[in-house]
């Protein structure tokens, strides 16, 4: 049965009657304007969360409990689709891990879309592990990946690699996860040059977290940053905290990259985190600290161990940090990593409805979090004719 509601489109900024059906957009058609209509935007897609809420994937043991939390704070945060995140973990520990991940996913899919795996093929040089473990950092593997896809049912749906290790062997996994259907992303890496030509064409399409894992001091024109800025076949992630980039960083990076920058929090089990949570958090086997500026950092170190960004708060410190329009930044941070996936995904008719309502004024606030047309989090301050009859 059909469902019609107004709203006013992020990108237009027109009035439109919304009618969904079906699951889908059937049609947005222009409606009367009036005073205090909520924005409608396509629902907030994270291709990078190592854990939220307080739960890290990354440990063993993950309960269904724990995982139907966390896909609920991270809807309660507009993410209608993530992807969650393993970093550098042992062979066992990393099929185990993928085992636990399938279990909770196949009894309850909620919003996670499936896997990335960022490690262990990753470049172990202290300039470039960033929070991983140099030690079980390897060369690419065919056979492992494949092996660890079995235990994952399929469902990897982007790795992050580091082409220079091993090139060979890295150039010929990338070709063989694209005829599978995995993307790629390039990270923790010092490729540059003809190794990076290389990886773009046999298939890599982004560099995961540009800027970070990069060593504090490079060449002033051959590093990663400038490669990749000019190496136009690959889209980047950017973090938009603050702090894994500093303002000016962000801002001359996402200008430089134009419409090949996408948005991810790369959150780590303390991003949302209960309030009065006194557990330690944690990225994996490592305790991680959670300083009063909201960084997350490995004790000792002060190495950044992911974030504690939240996605709809991220689109806003993006629009702020990078002088963009908020719907700018909020594509950057759904329909540009959907596309990625290559994932039909959009306030259009036809495709699928998972979508956000919200407002900006007198502050960003999200009032509902709808996948299929179904809400999945709504704020009590959205009216009911928003939400569709059972």
């Amino acid at each position: 049965m059909p469902f019609s509601f107004p709203a006013r489109h992020y990108r237009t900024r027109a009035p439109m009657t919304i009618t969904v059906e079906d699951g889908r957009f059937l049609s947005l058609t222009p409606a009367p304007d009036r005073e205090g209509l909520p924005w409608i935007a396509p629902g907030l897609i994270d291709l990078q969360v190592n854990g939220f809420g307080g739960v890290d994937f990354n440990r063993p043991g993950l309960t269904p409990e724990q995982w139907r939390h966390a896909c609920t704070r991270l809807r309660a945060q507009g993410c209608t689709g993530f992807l969650a995140t393993l970093i550098t973990h042992s062979d066992a520990e990393t099929t185990a891990l993928l085992q636990t991940l399938r279990a909770r996913r196949d009894d309850a899919p909620e919003n996670c879309l499936g896997y990335h795996l960022e490690g262990p093929f990753l470049n172990p040089d202290p300039g470039t592990r960033g929070a991983h473990d140099p030690a079980r950092m390897i060369p690419a593997d065919s056979a492992l990946f494949h092996r660890w896809n079995q235990a994952a049912d399929g469902a990897i749906r982007l790795m992050t690699l580091a082409p220079e290790i091993a090139p060979e062997a890295a150039l010929a996994l990338i070709g063989e996860l694209r005829a599978a259907g995995v993307h790629v992303s390039i990270g923790h890496s010092a490729a540059m040059g003809e190794t990076l030509r290389r990886a773009a064409e046999a298939g890599a399409e982004a560099w995961t977290h540009l800027g970070n894992a990069v060593p504090r001091q490079i060449d002033k024109f051959e590093n990663v940053l400038l490669h990749v800025l000019a190496e136009e076949r690959l889209a980047a992630f950017l973090i938009p905290d603050g702090l894994h980039l500093p303002p000016h960083a962000f801002l001359a990076l996402s200008r430089a990259l134009g419409s090949r920058f996408l948005l991810t929090t790369d959150a780590m089990s303390g991003a949302d985190a209960p309030l009065g949570t006194t557990t330690p958090f944690t990225l994996g086997a490592q305790e991680v600290e959670l300083t009063p500026d909201g960084r997350a950092v490995l004790p000792g170190s002060g190495r950044l161990a992911g974030s504690t960004l939240t996605p709809f708060a991220g689109v806003f410190r993006a629009a702020e940090l990078g002088a963009m329009s908020w719907p700018t930044a909020w594509e950057a941070f759904s329909i540009r990593p959907a596309r990625l996936l290559g994932l039909d995904h959009g306030v259009a008719s036809g495709r699928p409805a998972d979508y956000c309502l919200l407002t900006n004024t007198p502050a960003p606030r999200l009032l509902g979090t709808f996948e299929q047309g179904r809400p999945v989090w709504r704020d009590p301050a959205l009216p009911a004719e928003y939400t569709p009859p059972i």
